[in-house]
């Protein structure tokens, strides 16, 4: 665990509010690539675009406010986002990092109740947008979408689940060569050389709080990873050069 840094900019609330509707054409097929709806036919994909609008985010803008009140759910398109909780002491707990295909805000959306954590932009981000009470119609009609949304729930719980036994029981360097080794093959972007580029930037203090480290033990770490020529930082991008050796500081091989 983490001292709470300072707040991310939070854009003022009628400019969060200021949805930008979607192109007609454009909708569909950039639904077709989300995973959770990627089983869908055209006409239920046509139906979940009727009702969706498009926005876009600056780096480090946050899209929702932990206790805010739930009513969309949110499709990632472009970009990448981490969801951040706050505990009673003030101190953050990095939670997850998304990217394209991914969505996020379904438990509020379902339970109706405030949000359970800060979404924040890393990087340039487009998202469509669901209202609520529409998707929960469409939900109705369509028994697939509705299985598919379980399976994210599900999802979570299990990677929450991990999330905590590895604080439990590995170090610091395992629990960071695990979480830095998922970005890499998640989203990273694989070079000639075979290494791989996180294409957003972490800060030292965002990387530990990815591990409930603190930041002086995580770029500890990294320096040490950096001299073994396991990882390297180039202006704020973490680039893994031995994936191989990374992961088997994670247990995972």
């Amino acid at each position: 665990m983490t001292t709470k840094t300072k707040p991310p900019q939070l854009a003022p609330a009628d400019e969060r509010l200021r949805y930008a509707p979607a192109p007609m054409a454009a909708p569909v097929e950039l639904l077709r690539k989300v995973s959770m709806l990627s089983g869908l036919g055209d006409g239920e994909l046509s139906a979940i675009a009727s009702i969706a609008q498009r926005k876009r985010y600056a780096p480090h803008e946050v899209v929702v406010q932990q206790a805010d009140a739930g009513g969309e759910l949110f499709v990632i398109i472009a970009g990448h986002l981490k969801a951040v909780s706050s505990g009673a002491d003030g101190r953050d707990n990095a939670l997850s990092i998304m990217g394209p295909g991914e969505v996020f805000g379904e438990i509020s959306l379902l339970d109706g109740f405030p949000r359970s954590a800060t979404i924040e932009a890393l990087d340039r981000c487009e998202l469509l947008i669901i209202r609520r009470d529409p998707f929960l119609r469409f939900l109705e009609s369509s028994p697939r979408t509705s299985i598919e949304l379980l399976k994210v729930l599900t999802g979570r719980v299990r990677k929450l689940t991990e999330r905590s036994e590895d604080i439990a029981f590995l170090r610091v360097g395992g629990r960071l060569a695990k979480r830095v080794a998922e970005l890499a093959e998640s989203y990273g972007a694989k070079l000639p050389d075979g290494s791989y580029r996180v294409p957003f930037k972490l800060s030292q203090q965002e990387i530990g709080d990815l591990v409930n480290a603190t930041r002086e033990s995580a770029n500890k770490q990294i320096k040490q990873w950096e001299d073994e020529g396991i990882v390297a930082q180039e202006s704020g991008h973490l680039i893994v050069k031995d994936l191989q050796r990374l992961r088997a500081h994670g247990g995972e091989i």
